[in-house]
């Protein structure tokens, strides 16, 4: 789709390095945090518009996962209580404002940084969306809802939004670690502070939702890095591809 452009760049010796800056010293997903890039700011351009049309499609498919869950929540609380709390209306919301960043997306021309931004934007969303499905106060309302929630209640949800963010989402590896632990970490700080009451027993749901959110987590940046790498591997042979086939023109002209 990019051919034109891949033809005219002069194919210099490719390596790849990298990111610096980014990735805390000592840290044991240091190593993997760090995303892959070509030497080159030139070929790192020409991949990123190569892989355009892919990372449109993931974010298309990020979104319309994000409008069926935020629509499907919102009409099991519907129909479970008329009462109206902040988590009940924030669903709502959240499925009009992923519905939006869906119609905004599925355009036929879009440059890179309008899709990081659209992609920026649905990861802050995803986290409002996760972090009010958490079993606070404020978003339950009503002591009787307080009183029946469970510790492990919005882990699915939490699950559901940080693999969307590691395996859809075009946003840098870092920041889909960040919004990770943020999330985790969100969940564990409500957790222990809404459920005073029940200290003798909140360490087994605590542990078991440490398990889930770290398996999670690795599980994703697995994927992440793994489908990084493959997308530039790809990359790099489409271009030896055309670099081949100029080779041969050229040989073919001297001929003649």
């Amino acid at each position: 789709m990019n051919g034109r452009n891949m033809e005219e760049m002069p194919f210099e010796r490719v390596k790849t390095r990298r990111r610096k800056g980014h990735c805390p010293a000592g840290a044991p997903l240091g190593a993997i945090a760090c995303e892959d890039e070509f030497n080159s700011q030139e070929l790192e351009a020409l991949f990123q518009n190569y892989n355009l049309k892919l990372e449109q499609t993931a974010t298309l498919k990020a979104l319309a996962v994000l409008i069926v869950a935020a629509s499907s929540l919102s009409l099991v609380e519907l129909l479970s209580s008329p009462r109206l709390t902040l988590s009940k209306g924030s669903y709502p919301v959240h499925c009009v404002v992923f519905l939006s960043l869906f119609i905004v997306t599925n355009v036929k021309y879009l440059q890179v940084t309008q899709l990081q931004q659209i992609a920026k934007l649905a990861l802050l969303f995803s986290f409002t969306f996760a972090l009010l499905c958490c079993p606070f106060p404020l978003a339950l309302g009503t002591s009787e809802l307080v009183s029946a929630a469970a510790p492990e209640q919005g882990v699915w949800q939490l699950m559901l939004v940080t693999l969307v963010a590691y395996v859809l989402l075009p946003v840098r590896t870092l920041m889909a670690v960040l919004f990770g632990v943020m999330l985790a970490a969100s969940h564990f700080i409500v957790i222990a502070t809404s459920f005073t009451g029940r200290k003798q027993k909140l360490w087994r749901p605590l542990v078991a939702n440490a398990v889930l959110f770290t398996s999670v987590n690795l599980s994703g940046v697995f994927v992440r890095i793994l489908t990084e790498r493959t997308q530039r591997k790809v990359f790099l042979q489409a271009r030896s591809c055309i670099e081949e086939r100029l080779r041969l023109e050229d040989e073919n002209e001297k001929q003649q």
